[in-house]
């Protein structure tokens, strides 16, 4: 029987909690964190493989605190599920973070290291890959390790007999444009297209000639050795169809001939077939040579060697390639963007190359 006298103590409020009751809460929201983490950082990891390298780091560090709120939330016995979600999805994020790592810092270790072998000398016999039984071909029309253009077209050449390139002798009015390039390279592409007509017309009017060297650096990050058979495939038209050179040349920057750095390139079959279009019909020669990457070995070495020396004929006599594209005039360096057409021209002037008779 109830006293009347004694107090009744008041119900309980409908939306107050005990304290346990609002502890477990909050574990069971650490839980739900981890696991929001824990996935957060698996695709931070993932999506940064295809994408944006550094993204890896972004992910490492959202997996480490979904292990870190997993880890609590399993010892809590709240809501497990999602504790152990968290705690495996950040533990595997950790993982793929981790390899991305490991696969990025031996990329990097490869892009600024020497390219395999040593090759302070010229290209030449000695320079042949092991294994080969043959001595390596050096192209004819090649000899200062270059294609020469000028306004009779390739300055012709035979391969020099001391196996090391031979410099380009201009006449006393010429001017001497060198262009270091890669054919998979995109800002190559960029000064091709921006400066690549104001070149032809200097060669043409005979007051410069043009030397491009094609090089083979971009091999290290892409899957088929597309640089080395492009370069190849120029010194096979430059020694079998000079005349079509310079033309394949500009042909190979065509947005729907150039690969992506890091994707395929274009097989030997299709890459004659580019010749073909540019050289308005690529002779046998042409096509054997291409087909048979008779001059690999030598677009390889003249790389090698390209980065292993200074650049002849430069001013400053430590100018090294470091890159392209790279272009030097009369032994002085542009150093302006390749897309930049007006740098271009004003470099020129500069040099006293008169670009008013030809723009």
């Amino acid at each position: 029987m109830t006293d009347p006298q004694q107090p009744v103590p008041a119900p309980p409020h409908p939306y107050a909690e005990s304290g346990s009751a609002s502890r477990r809460r909050g574990k069971g929201n650490l839980s739900i964190a981890a696991m929001a983490l824990g996935l957060a950082a698996l695709v931070t990891v993932i999506v940064s493989a295809f994408y944006f390298g550094l993204g890896a780091i972004l992910g490492a560090l959202l997996a480490v605190a979904a292990v870190v709120l997993g880890i609590v939330g399993v010892i809590s016995r709240s809501r497990r599920a999602p504790a152990v979600v968290g705690l495996a999805s950040g533990a595997l994020a950790l993982l793929v973070a981790l390899v991305l790592g490991v696969v990025s810092a031996v990329t990097l270790a490869g892009s600024i290291t020497a390219p395999s072998g040593s090759h302070s000398g010229a290209p030449g016999a000695a320079d042949e890959p092991q294994g080969s039984e043959d001595p390596m071909s050096w192209p004819e029309n090649m000899a200062t390790g270059g294609i020469v253009f000028d306004q009779d077209g390739v300055v012709r050449s035979e391969i020099p007999s001391s196996g090391a390139p031979e410099p380009q002798e201009a006449g006393a009015e010429a001017h001497a444009v060198r262009v270091y390039v890669d054919y998979r390279c995109p800002s190559c592409s960029v000064f091709e297209t921006t400066n690549g007509e104001t070149l032809e017309r200097l060669m043409e009017s005979g007051q410069a000639s043009v030397e491009i060297t094609p090089l083979t650096f971009l091999d290290r990050i892409s899957p088929d050795q597309y640089s080395s058979r492009a370069s190849a495939a120029m010194a096979c038209v430059a020694e079998a169809q000079p005349e079509a050179a310079w033309k394949v040349h500009r042909h190979l920057f065509d947005p729907a001939v150039q690969p992506a750095e890091t994707t395929g390139g274009l097989d030997n079959g299709a890459l004659i077939d580019a010749v073909d279009e540019a050289a308005g019909g690529a002779n046998d020669d042409v096509r054997s040579c291409i087909e048979s990457e008779r001059f690999v070995p030598f677009a390889q070495a003249l790389n090698e060697w390209v980065f292993d020396n200074p650049v002849p004929g430069a001013e400053d006599p430590q100018l090294a390639v470091t890159g392209t594209p790279f272009v030097v005039v009369d032994g002085v360096p542009f150093t302006g963007s390749p897309g930049d057409a007006q740098a271009f021209t004003d470099f020129l002037a500069e040099q006293e190359v008169a670009v008013g008779s030809v723009s």
